[in-house]
C-alpha cells in the first residue's frame, strides 16, 4: 500500500497531482478528505471533481478544526489523502436515518462488518453526535473490530459540521469505511497528558451527555465558580481547554463542553451520569511533548506504511506554535495525515470516546518494518 497527501488548491493542480503520483482509479483506493471549508456547496463541488476522475474509489470526509498533511499542521485548508491498497477491500457507509447515535453506530457496523474486517474509520457530526453512544452501538454488533476517527469540527464556530462520501453530504450523520483483509496489520496509540486539577466534584444530575448540575449547582455555575465568569461566558469555545476528567477502566478520560444551554446545563462530547466523580483538567505542554519521541518509537518496530492522526482541537489550540513537534515525527515513519476533531475514537480493551487526546492509526499490508527514524533538528530536543 502507498499513501500520498496533498492540499487542494484547484481542480487543475489536483488532477496533475493524481497523474504525477500514478494514482489509479480502483475499488481498493481510499480517499480521505479533511476540510476547513465548512460549506456544503464547496464539498459537493470537490467530491464531484474527485468522483469524475476516480469513480471507483471509496471516499469519506469530514470538516475540521485544523488539518494534518505529511505531519504538517494547517488551518483553513483542505487536505486530500490517497491510500492505494493492494490486498484490502473497502466498503463505505453514510446515513442520518437513525433515532439516536447508538442506533447509528449499530447500523454502520451491521453494514460494514464482515469476518475479515480489521478496522473501521469513521467520522460523525461534531455538535449533535454522541460519540460514546455511537461507539457503544458499533460494539453491540462487533466487539472485535477496531474503530478510528472522530467527531467533525467547524473551526470552533460550533455552528454546523459535515461528514460526507463522494455522493452524499450530511450535516447530522455518520460516515465510515470498513477495511477488510487477511494481511492488513494495524497499530493504535493515544497521547493524553491533561492533568486533573482542583477538588473532586460530583455529577448530581445528568442525562446522557447533557449535565444539568454538579455538586447541586448548575453546570454553568460550577464552571463560573471555579474558573471564573469570563471563562463560563466563553463556553463552549474555551471549554475545550478545561474539560472534566473522569477515570474509567483505569485511565483518565476527558469530557469537553460542546454547548452551553439557556437553563445552565452543558452538553459534553461524551456521556456522564449521576454520581460520577470528576475534576477539571488542564493541559501540560511539557508532558505532551516529552512523550512524543516515545510515542513514535513505540511503533517504529512495527510494519507501517501509512499513518492517520485524529487529534483533539484542544491540543492544537493549547500549543499552536508547538503542535507540529507532536505530529511531524510520525511522518519520518510513513506518510501521515489527519485532522483535528471535536472528539476521538480509540480502541484498546474497549471502544472509547476520548477528548484532549491525539489518536494514531498506523496501517500496513507489508511485514517489513522501518528500523530507523531521523528526527530533524527541532525534534531532537525531544
Amino acid at each position: 500500500m502507498k499513501t500520498y497527501n496533498t492540499y487542494f488548491t484547484s481542480e487543475q493542480a489536483l488532477l496533475e497531482f493524481i497523474l504525477e503520483h500514478h494514482i489509479k482509479d480502483s475499488s481498493s483506493l481510499l480517499i480521505q478528505v479533511f476540510t476547513a471549508k465548512n460549506s456544503e456547496v464547496f464539498i459537493t463541488e470537490l467530491t464531484t471533481i474527485i468522483n469524475t476522475v476516480l469513480p471507483h474509489a471509496s471516499l469519506i470526509g469530514s470538516t475540521t478544526d485544523g488539518e494534518i498533511k505529511d505531519g504538517l499542521v494547517s488551518t483553513m485548508q483542505t487536505v486530500i489523502s490517497f491510500t492505494m491498497f493492494e490486498k484490502t477491500s473497502l466498503k463505505t457507509y453514510i446515513s442520518n436515518d437513525f433515532e439516536d447515535y447508538f442506533e447509528g453506530g449499530a447500523n454502520l457496523a451491521r453494514d460494514l462488518y464482515e469476518p475479515k474486517t480489521k478496522v473501521i474509520i469513521s467520522f460523525i457530526d461534531g455538535l449533535n453526535g454522541n460519540g460514546e453512544d455511537f461507539l457503544n452501538g458499533i460494539n453491540s454488533i462487533s466487539k472485535e473490530v477496531k474503530v478510528a476517527g472522530g467527531l467533525a469540527g467547524d473551526n470552533a464556530t460550533f455552528d454546523k459540521t459535515f461528514v460526507f462520501t463522494k455522493d452524499i453530504v450530511l450535516q447530522n450523520g455518520v460516515v465510515g469505511v470498513g477495511l477488510s483483509s487477511e494481511v492488513l496489520t494495524f497499530h493504535t496509540s493515544y497521547s493524553f497528558h491533561w492533568l486533573p486539577i482542583g477538588k473532586s466534584l460530583t455529577i448530581t444530575k445528568a442525562v446522557g451527555n447533557r449535565v444539568y448540575t454538579i455538586d447541586d449547582k448548575t453546570a454553568y455555575e460550577t464552571y463560573a465558580y471555579y474558573l471564573g465568569n469570563d471563562t463560563a461566558r466563553a463556553l463552549p469555545a474555551v471549554g475545550i481547554e478545561f474539560p472534566l476528567i473522569i477515570k474509567r477502566n483505569g485511565i483518565n478520560i476527558a469530557r469537553a463542553v460542546l454547548s452551553s444551554e439557556p437553563d445552565g446545563s452543558l452538553i459534553f462530547a461524551g456521556n456522564l451520569k449521576d454520581g460520577d466523580i470528576v475534576r477539571f483538567g488542564y493541559g501540560d505542554s511539557d508532558a505532551i511533548l516529552s512523550y512524543t519521541k516515545q510515542n513514535v518509537e513505540n511503533i517504529v518496530d512495527s510494519p507501517i506504511e501509512s499513518i492517520f492522526i485524529y487529534s483533539c482541537m484542544a491540543r492544537r489550540r493549547f500549543m499552536p506554535e508547538l503542535i507540529e513537534l507532536e505530529t511531524k515525527p510520525f511522518n519520518s515513519i510513513a506518510p501521515t495525515s489527519g485532522f483535528f476533531t471535536y472528539g476521538e475514537f480509540y480502541c484498546s480493551l474497549k471502544k472509547e470516546l476520548l477528548n484532549q487526546t491525539m489518536t494514531v492509526l498506523a496501517l500496513s499490508e507489508s511485514d517489513e518494518a522501518k528500523k530507523e527514524i531521523n528526527f530533524d533538528n527541532d525534534e531532537k530536543e525531544y
